[in-house]
Protein backbone atom coordinates (compact mmCIF):
# COMPACT_ATOMS: atom_id res chain seq x y z
CA UNK A 1 0.00 0.00 0.00
CA UNK A 2 1.16 3.61 -0.77
CA UNK A 3 1.80 5.52 2.40
CA UNK A 4 1.50 9.32 2.16
CA UNK A 5 2.37 11.03 5.11
CA UNK A 6 5.69 10.95 5.87
CA UNK A 7 7.75 9.78 8.72
CA UNK A 8 10.64 11.91 10.07
CA UNK A 9 13.21 10.15 12.60
CA UNK A 10 15.88 11.67 15.23
CA UNK A 11 19.45 10.78 14.58
CA UNK A 12 21.03 9.67 17.90
CA UNK A 13 23.13 6.98 19.74
CA UNK A 14 20.70 4.39 18.88
CA UNK A 15 19.87 5.01 15.28
CA UNK A 16 23.72 6.55 13.98
CA UNK A 17 25.10 2.87 13.08
CA UNK A 18 25.15 2.26 9.42
CA UNK A 19 23.48 -1.49 10.17
CA UNK A 20 20.50 0.58 11.51
CA UNK A 21 19.77 3.18 9.50
CA UNK A 22 19.53 1.13 6.70
CA UNK A 23 17.28 -0.92 8.83
CA UNK A 24 15.41 2.25 9.18
CA UNK A 25 14.90 3.12 5.49
CA UNK A 26 13.96 0.17 4.95
CA UNK A 27 10.79 0.38 7.24
CA UNK A 28 10.15 3.93 5.83
CA UNK A 29 11.78 6.58 7.11
CA UNK A 30 11.84 9.69 4.54
CA UNK A 31 13.84 12.56 6.40
CA UNK A 32 16.56 11.81 9.06
CA UNK A 33 16.80 14.70 11.81
CA UNK A 34 19.99 16.46 12.86
CA UNK A 35 19.24 17.59 16.54
CA UNK A 36 21.64 20.79 16.97
CA UNK A 37 20.90 21.19 20.72
CA UNK A 38 22.94 18.01 21.13
CA UNK A 39 26.39 16.67 19.41
CA UNK A 40 29.42 18.34 17.36
CA UNK A 41 29.88 19.30 13.55
CA UNK A 42 31.99 15.88 13.43
CA UNK A 43 29.62 14.26 14.66
CA UNK A 44 26.65 15.79 12.56
CA UNK A 45 28.99 15.36 9.90
CA UNK A 46 29.62 12.07 10.17
CA UNK A 47 26.11 10.87 10.78
CA UNK A 48 24.97 13.00 7.32
CA UNK A 49 27.74 10.63 5.41
CA UNK A 50 26.54 7.57 6.75
CA UNK A 51 22.64 8.66 6.09
CA UNK A 52 23.65 9.51 2.56
CA UNK A 53 25.19 6.10 1.76
CA UNK A 54 22.31 4.63 3.47
CA UNK A 55 20.08 6.24 1.03
CA UNK A 56 22.32 5.64 -1.76
CA UNK A 57 22.35 1.60 -0.87
CA UNK A 58 18.60 1.63 -0.22
CA UNK A 59 18.12 3.32 -4.04
CA UNK A 60 16.17 6.19 -2.04
CA UNK A 61 15.84 9.89 -2.22
CA UNK A 62 15.75 10.74 1.76
CA UNK A 63 15.61 14.28 3.07
CA UNK A 64 18.22 15.36 5.72
CA UNK A 65 17.11 18.27 8.29
CA UNK A 66 18.84 20.16 10.01
CA UNK A 67 17.17 21.27 13.43
CA UNK A 68 18.64 24.43 15.04
CA UNK A 69 18.48 24.54 18.76
CA UNK A 70 17.35 28.35 18.79
CA UNK A 71 17.86 30.43 22.05
CA UNK A 72 16.39 27.08 24.21
CA UNK A 73 16.85 28.73 28.06
CA UNK A 74 18.84 26.47 30.42
CA UNK A 75 20.60 26.22 33.68
CA UNK A 76 24.01 26.00 34.06
CA UNK A 77 26.54 23.58 35.39
CA UNK A 78 26.37 22.16 39.09
CA UNK A 79 29.22 22.13 42.03
CA UNK A 80 30.73 18.29 40.75
CA UNK A 81 28.04 17.94 39.12
CA UNK A 82 26.02 16.75 41.94
CA UNK A 83 22.10 17.03 41.27
CA UNK A 84 20.21 19.22 43.56
CA UNK A 85 17.06 17.58 45.70
CA UNK A 86 14.08 20.53 45.53
CA UNK A 87 11.63 19.73 48.11
CA UNK A 88 8.20 21.44 47.89
CA UNK A 89 8.14 24.77 49.80
CA UNK A 90 12.17 25.29 49.34
CA UNK A 91 13.37 28.44 48.36
CA UNK A 92 15.64 28.89 45.11
CA UNK A 93 17.40 31.72 43.64
CA UNK A 94 17.90 31.92 39.87
CA UNK A 95 20.95 33.55 39.53
CA UNK A 96 22.24 35.06 36.00
CA UNK A 97 25.75 34.15 35.04
CA UNK A 98 27.73 31.38 34.49
CA UNK A 99 28.95 29.88 38.01
CA UNK A 100 28.20 26.70 39.49
CA UNK A 101 24.95 25.74 41.23
CA UNK A 102 24.37 24.35 44.61
CA UNK A 103 21.54 23.91 47.07
CA UNK A 104 19.89 26.66 47.38
CA UNK A 105 21.26 28.94 44.19
CA UNK A 106 21.59 27.93 40.60
CA UNK A 107 22.78 29.74 37.14
CA UNK A 108 21.52 30.46 33.92
CA UNK A 109 23.51 32.33 31.27
CA UNK A 110 20.23 34.05 29.80
CA UNK A 111 19.81 37.15 31.61
CA UNK A 112 17.05 38.37 29.46
CA UNK A 113 15.59 35.74 31.37
CA UNK A 114 15.67 37.11 34.60
CA UNK A 115 14.93 40.88 33.47
CA UNK A 116 11.97 39.73 31.85
CA UNK A 117 10.55 37.33 34.70
CA UNK A 118 8.45 39.20 37.15
CA UNK A 119 7.10 38.07 40.89
CA UNK A 120 4.04 35.76 40.20
CA UNK A 121 5.58 34.16 37.15
CA UNK A 122 5.48 30.67 37.10
CA UNK A 123 8.74 28.88 36.06
CA UNK A 124 9.13 25.27 34.58
CA UNK A 125 12.51 23.31 34.76
CA UNK A 126 13.35 19.57 33.01
CA UNK A 127 10.57 19.58 30.42
CA UNK A 128 7.68 20.73 32.81
CA UNK A 129 8.80 18.29 35.72
CA UNK A 130 10.65 20.93 38.33
CA UNK A 131 7.54 23.76 38.86
CA UNK A 132 8.38 27.32 40.70
CA UNK A 133 6.82 30.43 41.34
CA UNK A 134 8.96 33.60 41.51
CA UNK A 135 8.67 35.77 44.30
CA UNK A 136 10.77 38.18 44.48
CA UNK A 137 14.29 39.59 42.44
CA UNK A 138 17.12 39.82 43.72
CA UNK A 139 20.89 41.59 42.14
CA UNK A 140 20.17 39.89 38.57
CA UNK A 141 18.99 36.96 40.13
CA UNK A 142 15.08 35.71 40.93
CA UNK A 143 14.36 34.71 43.97
CA UNK A 144 11.74 31.19 43.48
CA UNK A 145 9.56 28.92 45.96
CA UNK A 146 9.44 24.97 45.04
CA UNK A 147 5.99 24.28 43.99
CA UNK A 148 6.99 20.96 42.42
CA UNK A 149 9.75 19.39 43.12
CA UNK A 150 12.10 17.03 42.08
CA UNK A 151 16.08 16.09 41.28
CA UNK A 152 17.19 18.88 39.02
CA UNK A 153 20.48 18.14 37.21
CA UNK A 154 22.75 20.14 34.83
CA UNK A 155 22.09 22.01 31.83
CA UNK A 156 17.70 21.64 32.30
CA UNK A 157 15.42 23.57 29.97
CA UNK A 158 13.87 26.48 31.71
CA UNK A 159 10.36 27.47 30.57
CA UNK A 160 8.50 30.94 31.38
CA UNK A 161 4.88 30.24 30.38
CA UNK A 162 3.06 33.90 29.59
CA UNK A 163 6.33 35.38 29.60
CA UNK A 164 7.24 37.62 26.23
CA UNK A 165 11.40 37.04 25.51
CA UNK A 166 12.93 39.67 23.38
CA UNK A 167 15.22 36.90 22.04
CA UNK A 168 15.21 36.47 18.43
CA UNK A 169 15.03 32.47 16.96
CA UNK A 170 18.38 32.91 15.62
CA UNK A 171 21.12 32.49 17.98
CA UNK A 172 24.72 33.19 17.49
CA UNK A 173 25.27 29.48 17.63
CA UNK A 174 22.67 29.20 15.32
CA UNK A 175 24.40 31.21 12.66
CA UNK A 176 27.57 29.16 13.03
CA UNK A 177 25.48 25.79 12.93
CA UNK A 178 23.37 27.06 9.85
CA UNK A 179 26.73 28.12 7.95
CA UNK A 180 28.03 24.52 8.57
CA UNK A 181 24.64 23.31 7.62
CA UNK A 182 24.62 24.31 4.54
CA UNK A 183 28.20 23.41 3.43
CA UNK A 184 27.54 19.88 4.41
CA UNK A 185 24.68 19.91 1.83
CA UNK A 186 21.53 19.44 4.48
CA UNK A 187 18.07 19.50 2.79
CA UNK A 188 15.73 21.62 5.01
CA UNK A 189 16.20 23.58 8.26
CA UNK A 190 14.10 23.88 10.76
CA UNK A 191 14.21 26.91 13.35
CA UNK A 192 13.29 26.79 16.83
CA UNK A 193 11.30 29.33 19.09
CA UNK A 194 10.42 31.21 15.93
CA UNK A 195 8.17 34.25 17.14
CA UNK A 196 7.71 36.59 14.55
CA UNK A 197 7.86 36.65 10.43
CA UNK A 198 11.60 38.65 10.96
CA UNK A 199 13.12 35.45 12.54
CA UNK A 200 12.63 33.64 9.56
CA UNK A 201 13.87 36.16 7.27
CA UNK A 202 17.32 36.64 9.30
CA UNK A 203 17.58 33.10 9.02
CA UNK A 204 16.58 33.71 5.27
CA UNK A 205 19.31 36.28 4.47
CA UNK A 206 22.16 34.15 6.17
CA UNK A 207 21.28 30.69 3.88
CA UNK A 208 20.98 33.48 0.65
CA UNK A 209 24.43 35.11 1.63
CA UNK A 210 25.91 31.71 1.51
CA UNK A 211 24.70 30.98 -2.06
CA UNK A 212 22.30 28.68 -0.80
CA UNK A 213 18.27 28.10 -1.29
CA UNK A 214 17.18 25.60 1.40
CA UNK A 215 13.67 25.50 2.53
CA UNK A 216 13.20 26.99 6.32
CA UNK A 217 10.80 25.12 8.43
CA UNK A 218 9.23 27.48 11.00
CA UNK A 219 9.07 25.40 14.94
CA UNK A 220 5.69 26.29 16.69
CA UNK A 221 6.35 26.11 20.18
CA UNK A 222 6.04 29.69 21.39
CA UNK A 223 2.18 31.67 22.01
CA UNK A 224 3.97 34.51 20.78
CA UNK A 225 4.06 31.99 17.44
CA UNK A 226 0.87 31.15 17.20
CA UNK A 227 -0.44 34.94 17.53
CA UNK A 228 1.47 35.67 14.49
CA UNK A 229 0.68 32.19 12.82
CA UNK A 230 -0.30 33.60 9.44
CA UNK A 231 2.40 35.41 8.57
CA UNK A 232 5.26 33.08 10.23
CA UNK A 233 3.59 30.44 7.44
CA UNK A 234 3.56 32.92 4.80
CA UNK A 235 7.12 33.31 4.95
CA UNK A 236 8.11 29.72 5.51
CA UNK A 237 8.56 26.87 3.75
CA UNK A 238 6.66 24.56 6.19
CA UNK A 239 5.92 24.41 9.70
CA UNK A 240 6.23 21.96 12.74
CA UNK A 241 3.92 21.38 15.36
CA UNK A 242 6.70 21.27 18.08
CA UNK A 243 4.31 19.59 20.95
CA UNK A 244 7.04 19.29 23.56
CA UNK A 245 7.77 22.57 24.23
CA UNK A 246 4.33 24.22 23.28
CA UNK A 247 3.36 22.29 26.07
CA UNK A 248 5.23 24.24 28.22
CA UNK A 249 5.07 27.65 26.94
CA UNK A 250 0.92 27.37 26.30
CA UNK A 251 -1.34 25.65 28.94
CA UNK A 252 -1.61 21.85 28.27
CA UNK A 253 -5.44 21.96 27.16
CA UNK A 254 -4.69 24.28 24.19
CA UNK A 255 -1.69 22.05 22.59
CA UNK A 256 -4.58 19.59 20.72
CA UNK A 257 -6.18 22.62 19.71
CA UNK A 258 -3.57 24.60 18.77
CA UNK A 259 -2.01 21.48 16.52
CA UNK A 260 -5.43 21.45 14.47
CA UNK A 261 -5.09 25.44 13.57
CA UNK A 262 -1.57 25.12 12.50
CA UNK A 263 -2.24 21.80 10.22
CA UNK A 264 -5.39 23.73 9.26
CA UNK A 265 -3.71 26.95 8.24
CA UNK A 266 -0.31 25.21 6.99
CA UNK A 267 -2.90 23.42 4.37
CA UNK A 268 -4.82 26.92 3.55
CA UNK A 269 -1.66 27.96 2.23
CA UNK A 270 -0.24 24.72 0.85
CA UNK A 271 2.80 25.02 3.42
CA UNK A 272 3.68 20.75 4.12
CA UNK A 273 3.45 20.32 8.57
CA UNK A 274 5.02 18.22 10.95
CA UNK A 275 3.60 16.72 13.95
CA UNK A 276 6.57 16.30 16.61
CA UNK A 277 7.52 15.37 19.83
CA UNK A 278 6.16 12.67 22.32
CA UNK A 279 4.36 10.78 19.30
CA UNK A 280 5.19 7.35 21.29
CA UNK A 281 6.74 8.16 24.07
CA UNK A 282 6.43 5.09 25.22
CA UNK A 283 8.72 3.31 22.65
CA UNK A 284 11.74 4.59 24.42
CA UNK A 285 11.56 1.59 26.53
CA UNK A 286 8.46 -0.35 25.46
CA UNK A 287 8.24 -2.54 22.32
CA UNK A 288 4.78 -1.56 21.75
CA UNK A 289 3.28 2.19 22.08
CA UNK A 290 -0.15 2.73 23.74
CA UNK A 291 -3.50 3.17 22.49
CA UNK A 292 -3.68 6.44 23.00
CA UNK A 293 -0.29 7.13 21.42
CA UNK A 294 -1.11 5.25 18.29
CA UNK A 295 -4.76 7.21 18.25
CA UNK A 296 -2.82 10.21 18.62
CA UNK A 297 -0.84 9.64 15.02
CA UNK A 298 -3.67 8.23 13.47
CA UNK A 299 -6.01 11.69 14.44
CA UNK A 300 -2.10 13.65 12.80
CA UNK A 301 -2.90 11.72 9.42
CA UNK A 302 -6.61 12.57 9.77
CA UNK A 303 -5.81 16.29 10.39
CA UNK A 304 -3.94 16.23 7.41
CA UNK A 305 -0.39 16.12 8.68
CA UNK A 306 2.31 16.21 5.73
CA UNK A 307 4.58 14.40 8.39
CA UNK A 308 4.92 12.84 11.50
CA UNK A 309 7.81 13.06 13.57
CA UNK A 310 9.85 10.73 16.30
CA UNK A 311 12.18 12.24 18.71
CA UNK A 312 13.67 10.42 21.27
CA UNK A 313 11.92 7.28 20.09
CA UNK A 314 14.83 7.07 17.37
CA UNK A 315 17.67 9.25 19.00
CA UNK A 316 17.75 7.09 22.44
CA UNK A 317 15.13 5.14 22.34
CA UNK A 318 15.24 1.02 22.69
CA UNK A 319 13.16 -0.41 19.81
CA UNK A 320 13.91 2.51 17.13
CA UNK A 321 13.45 0.25 13.89
CA UNK A 322 10.34 -0.98 15.39
CA UNK A 323 9.19 2.49 16.38
CA UNK A 324 9.11 3.50 12.52
CA UNK A 325 7.64 0.18 11.38
CA UNK A 326 4.96 0.27 13.61
CA UNK A 327 4.25 4.51 12.75
CA UNK A 328 4.50 3.24 9.36
CA UNK A 329 1.55 0.60 9.90
CA UNK A 330 -0.15 3.08 11.37
CA UNK A 331 -0.28 5.83 9.32
CA UNK A 332 -1.33 3.16 6.25
CA UNK A 333 -4.29 1.96 8.32
CA UNK A 334 -5.62 5.49 9.01
CA UNK A 335 -5.53 6.56 5.39
CA UNK A 336 -7.62 3.97 4.64
CA UNK A 337 -10.51 6.05 5.43
CA UNK A 338 -10.50 9.85 3.48
CA UNK A 339 -9.70 12.69 5.88
CA UNK A 340 -12.96 14.22 7.75
CA UNK A 341 -11.25 17.50 7.66
CA UNK A 342 -11.45 18.67 4.17
CA UNK A 343 -9.16 22.13 3.67
CA UNK A 344 -9.25 23.96 0.76
CA UNK A 345 -6.04 25.01 -0.62
CA UNK A 346 -6.75 29.24 -0.37
CA UNK A 347 -3.60 30.41 -1.67
CA UNK A 348 -1.20 29.56 -4.20
CA UNK A 349 2.16 28.20 -3.15
CA UNK A 350 3.89 28.02 -6.49
CA UNK A 351 2.59 31.51 -7.52
CA UNK A 352 1.26 30.71 -11.02
CA UNK A 353 -2.42 30.78 -12.23
CA UNK A 354 -1.79 28.22 -15.45
CA UNK A 355 0.21 26.22 -12.92
CA UNK A 356 -2.52 25.72 -10.84
CA UNK A 357 -4.85 25.20 -13.11
CA UNK A 358 -2.80 22.59 -14.63
CA UNK A 359 -2.32 20.85 -11.36
CA UNK A 360 -6.23 20.93 -10.49
CA UNK A 361 -6.58 19.47 -13.80
CA UNK A 362 -3.53 16.80 -13.38
CA UNK A 363 -5.63 15.85 -10.11
CA UNK A 364 -8.98 15.26 -12.03
CA UNK A 365 -7.29 13.46 -14.78
CA UNK A 366 -6.17 10.94 -12.04
CA UNK A 367 -9.56 10.66 -10.16
CA UNK A 368 -11.66 10.33 -13.11
CA UNK A 369 -9.43 7.76 -15.42
CA UNK A 370 -8.34 6.23 -11.97
CA UNK A 371 -4.62 6.54 -12.44
CA UNK A 372 -2.12 5.14 -10.68
CA UNK A 373 -0.09 8.07 -10.59
CA UNK A 374 0.78 11.53 -11.34
CA UNK A 375 4.15 11.88 -12.84
CA UNK A 376 5.51 15.63 -12.20
CA UNK A 377 8.32 16.57 -14.48
CA UNK A 378 9.86 19.21 -12.97
CA UNK A 379 13.38 21.33 -12.18
CA UNK A 380 12.70 23.42 -8.50
CA UNK A 381 9.82 21.21 -7.40
CA UNK A 382 6.81 22.97 -7.60
CA UNK A 383 4.71 21.25 -9.83
CA UNK A 384 5.32 18.48 -7.01
CA UNK A 385 5.13 20.82 -4.08
CA UNK A 386 1.35 22.16 -5.21
CA UNK A 387 0.27 18.56 -6.44
CA UNK A 388 0.81 17.84 -2.90
CA UNK A 389 -1.06 20.44 -1.66
CA UNK A 390 -4.48 19.57 -3.52
CA UNK A 391 -3.87 16.13 -2.23
CA UNK A 392 -4.64 13.44 -4.46
CA UNK A 393 -5.51 9.75 -3.80
CA UNK A 394 -2.78 8.76 -6.73
CA UNK A 395 0.58 8.84 -5.80
CA UNK A 396 3.48 11.82 -6.95
CA UNK A 397 6.69 10.83 -8.69
CA UNK A 398 8.36 13.62 -8.80
CA UNK A 399 10.48 12.87 -11.66
CA UNK A 400 13.73 15.68 -11.39
CA UNK A 401 17.36 16.26 -12.69
CA UNK A 402 18.08 17.90 -9.64
CA UNK A 403 19.44 15.54 -6.56
CA UNK A 404 19.26 18.42 -4.47
CA UNK A 405 15.61 18.96 -4.88
CA UNK A 406 14.78 14.79 -5.37
CA UNK A 407 16.12 14.89 -1.93
CA UNK A 408 13.92 17.46 -0.08
CA UNK A 409 10.94 16.34 -1.83
CA UNK A 410 11.02 13.35 0.22
CA UNK A 411 9.24 15.58 2.68
CA UNK A 412 5.98 16.71 0.87
CA UNK A 413 2.88 14.49 1.34
CA UNK A 414 2.32 11.95 -1.30
CA UNK A 415 5.21 12.78 -3.43
CA UNK A 416 8.13 10.13 -4.17
CA UNK A 417 11.11 11.72 -5.44
CA UNK A 418 12.52 10.10 -8.77
CA UNK A 419 16.24 11.39 -10.03
CA UNK A 420 15.03 11.31 -13.99
CA UNK A 421 17.59 11.00 -16.48
CA UNK A 422 15.51 12.93 -18.66
CA UNK A 423 12.79 15.16 -18.82
CA UNK A 424 11.15 13.72 -22.20
CA UNK A 425 7.55 12.03 -21.41
CA UNK A 426 8.17 9.64 -23.88
CA UNK A 427 11.44 8.35 -22.96
CA UNK A 428 10.14 8.33 -18.92
CA UNK A 429 7.35 6.35 -20.09
CA UNK A 430 9.87 3.13 -20.35
CA UNK A 431 12.33 4.65 -17.48
CA UNK A 432 9.21 4.78 -14.87
CA UNK A 433 8.44 1.06 -16.86
CA UNK A 434 12.10 -0.06 -15.72
CA UNK A 435 12.46 0.95 -12.71
CA UNK A 436 9.06 -0.30 -11.25
CA UNK A 437 7.48 3.11 -10.22
CA UNK A 438 4.51 1.92 -11.61
CA UNK A 439 3.02 -1.09 -12.74
CA UNK A 440 4.14 -2.17 -16.67
CA UNK A 441 0.94 -1.08 -18.47
CA UNK A 442 -0.30 1.61 -15.51
CA UNK A 443 -2.39 4.44 -16.54
CA UNK A 444 -0.13 7.44 -15.65
CA UNK A 445 -0.89 11.85 -15.81
CA UNK A 446 2.16 13.44 -16.91
CA UNK A 447 2.29 17.17 -16.18
CA UNK A 448 4.99 20.00 -16.29
CA UNK A 449 4.54 23.37 -15.64
CA UNK A 450 6.68 26.37 -16.36
CA UNK A 451 6.31 30.16 -15.97
CA UNK A 452 7.53 30.68 -19.59
CA UNK A 453 4.72 30.21 -21.69
CA UNK A 454 6.66 30.62 -25.14
CA UNK A 455 8.47 27.06 -24.25
CA UNK A 456 6.79 24.74 -26.97
CA UNK A 457 8.23 21.47 -24.62
CA UNK A 458 7.15 22.76 -21.47
CA UNK A 459 3.19 23.58 -19.62
CA UNK A 460 1.61 19.80 -20.78
CA UNK A 461 -0.46 17.53 -19.63
CA UNK A 462 -1.63 14.14 -20.55
CA UNK A 463 -2.72 10.83 -19.32
CA UNK A 464 -2.36 7.11 -21.26
CA UNK A 465 -1.48 4.24 -20.26
CA UNK A 466 2.54 3.10 -20.62
CA UNK A 467 3.72 0.50 -22.61
CA UNK A 468 1.09 1.77 -25.02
Amino acid sequence: MIRHTKIVATLGPSSSAPKTLDALIAAGVDVFRLNFSHGTHDSHAEAFRNVRESASRAGRRVAILQDLSGPKIRTGPLRDKKPIQLRNGDELRLAAGSGEGEPGRVFTPDEELISSVHPGDRLLLDDGRIELSVTGRGDRELIAKVIHGGTLGEHKGISAPGVRLPATAVTPKDEVDLRFGLRLGVDLVALSFVQTPDDLMRARAIVQAAGADVPLIAKIERPQAVEHLTDIIGVSDGVMVARGDLGLECPLEQVPRIQKEVIRSARTLGRPVIVATQVFESMLTEPRPTRAEVSDAASAVDQGADAIMLAGETAVGEHPVRAVETLAAVICDAETLPSTDAVPLAADPIGSRHGRALCEAAVTLATTGQAEAIVAVTRGGKTARLLSALRPRASILAATPNEKIANRLALWWGVKPLLSPTPDPVALDAWLRSTASVSSKGVVVFINVSPDLTRHDANYLNVRRLGS
